[in-house]
């Protein structure tokens, strides 16, 4: 129970130490970019660039970033996949000879790579951009929420 009250200490903290709402969000929307990102092994490197080059709050990006994990992973770029192969193939019709075949790789089965890798940056783009007027809201109302907390324990 320790580490939980740890976690909700850091967010709690994440809120009231003078961060934006607005700075907030793109935090968050940030780390669910890097969620879908298609770069296997590349997350948490992509989270301390992001963090560092846009000074975005760790805790934040940590959490949204933290929905790909080892237990939805499969999920993620499944989604990935199948949405990046419609788009091409089916939506606009490409059957490109450029097509990099994981075959030819790994000598695995016939796996569009740019399916993944083009399916993976647009739906994180999408999420990340549709996310953020509810996350903007969430933010607004609990750093409200936490800073009144704060200065009722404070008197």
């Amino acid at each position: 129970m320790q580490v939980l009250d740890k976690i909700k200490a850091t967010l709690k903290k994440s809120f009231t130490d003078g961060w934006s709402v607005k700075k907030l969000s793109q935090s968050f929307c940030t780390g669910i970019y890097i969620a879908f990102s298609p770069f296997p092994g590349l997350h948490t490197a992509m989270m301390f660039v992001a963090k560092f080059f846009f000074k975005l709050n760790f805790p934040i990006l940590f959490l949204a970033t933290s929905f790909n994990n080892p237990w939805t992973m499969v999920a993620f770029y499944s989604f990935d996949y199948f949405f990046g192969y419609w788009l091409i193939h089916t939506f606009l019709g490409f059957n490109p000879t450029w097509t990099i075949s994981l075959a030819r790789i790994f000598g695995s089965g016939k796996i569009c790579i740019w399916s993944f890798l083009i399916g993976g940056n647009i739906l994180g783009i999408f999420f990340a951009i549709v996310l953020y007027p509810f996350v903007h809201i969430l933010f607004k109302n609990l750093v409200k929420k936490f800073k009144k907390d704060y200065e009722n324990n404070k008197l």
